[in-house]
């Protein structure tokens, strides 16, 4: 495998210059704009159960399906209303947004729901009057249908498709809307499904390269589609390995590691991806001081974007619950890529992050 070897960059944070020329205040920030409370989503759900943000249920008006609650100390989900007790539209919504808690719902039901999220999703994302955040809850809900499904098939072009797709509407959303990259970490699924740590890094990704000065919307697609895909090799690991609760042995934490080699050579292979795109999925692994895989490159051999990614990459998986430990903090996170920043990631991508992330 050839080595692509690209010119060093040094990136300056536009987030360092706000405490001297801070932003005028936008339209869209007005004191009248309607701020909704983040609502956590919980980390795991019963078997056959899933979370549903409360802005979902609200905005489609969709009350056909049975409707519950988390049961204490993750048992039994407790029913709020069933789908044949008639209730007045006004009093439900009213219910379900003053809970502080998600909803939840069958996994069947929610298919349906992402399903029609997804038949409407160019229309969510243009609609200005609704709050950017709750725009992006309603993308991600959508994406369940389109992501998650296509990431386990064997053939790669469908998942190519629907990263396209996603990633154009997720695009569209952070540059018509004044969501920051906190607030989507307040508002987004962290749990160990392939269409929430992709939807999730792709818009870390797209927040950070904005912070880095890209602003043309065709490269922020192409960046947001290799997003996407950048994990795409794991569809050709077992699932055992992948949800495995214990550490690693040796010899499955060699056929993991392999996920960056079996992704670009999938996507190589047919898929009409650029070279950024393809060195994001062959590179998110590798570190600045070459103790990364699957080759070992070191710093400025290793793409910008792939750079980019690790970091936002990393952050998102050490937020996210995984079988075989508790997520962390964001704040905690942040220790960790700075802890890191120099060796195994790029010094300055994560001052950048660190500064947009902490922002108020």
């Amino acid at each position: 495998m050839a080595v692509f070897r690209q010119p060093r960059r040094m990136f300056e944070c536009p987030a360092d210059r706000r405490a001297i020329n801070p932003p005028a205040a936008g339209p869209a920030m007005s004191a009248t704009t309607p701020q909704r409370t983040p609502i956590a989503m919980p980390m795991q759900c019963p078997d056959g159960f899933e979370p549903v943000h409360p802005v979902v249920l609200v905005r489609l008006g969709l009350w056909d399906m049975d409707l519950f609650l988390a049961g204490a100390n993750g048992g039994k989900p407790v029913l709020l209303r069933g789908s044949g007790v008639e209730v007045d539209g006004q009093r439900i919504d009213a219910l379900v947004e003053s809970l502080e808690t998600p909803v939840l719902v069958r996994s069947s039901d929610y298919q349906k729901l992402s399903e029609h999220l997804l038949d409407s999703l160019d229309g969510v994302v243009e609609d200005e009057s609704i709050p950017s955040a709750d725009r992006f809850v309603m993308v991600q809900t959508a994406a369940f249908a389109e992501v998650e499904l296509a990431s386990t098939l064997i053939d790669p072009e469908r998942f190519v498709g629907a990263s396209r797709r996603v990633g154009g509407v997720l695009v569209k959303l952070l540059q018509c809307g004044d969501m920051t990259p906190a607030e989507m970490f307040a508002v987004a699924r962290h749990d160990h499904y392939t269409f929430t740590h992709v939807t999730n890094v792709c818009c870390y990704a797209l927040q950070l390269a904005a912070e880095l000065g890209v602003s043309d919307p065709d490269e922020l697609h192409e960046l947001a589609v290799g997003a996407l895909l950048h994990d795409s090799g794991k569809r050709r690991i077992p699932p055992s390995l992948v949800r495995k609760p214990g550490r690693l042995t040796k010899s499955e934490l060699a056929i993991v590691r392999m996920h960056p080699q079996h992704g670009f050579e999938d996507l190589a292979r047919g898929a009409s991806l650029t070279l950024r795109q393809l060195m994001m999925v062959y590179q998110h692994h590798e570190r600045v001081d070459g103790a990364g895989y699957p080759v070992g490159l070191t710093g400025g051999e290793i793409h910008p974007w792939a750079r980019l990614l690790a970091v936002v990459d990393v952050f998102d998986a050490l937020t996210g619950r995984r079988p075989y430990r508790r997520p962390c903090s964001s704040e905690v996170a942040l220790r960790h890529l700075k802890a890191h920043a120099g060796s195994h990631f790029d010094k300055e991508m994560v001052h950048c992050w660190s500064k947009i992330i902490a922002a108020e």
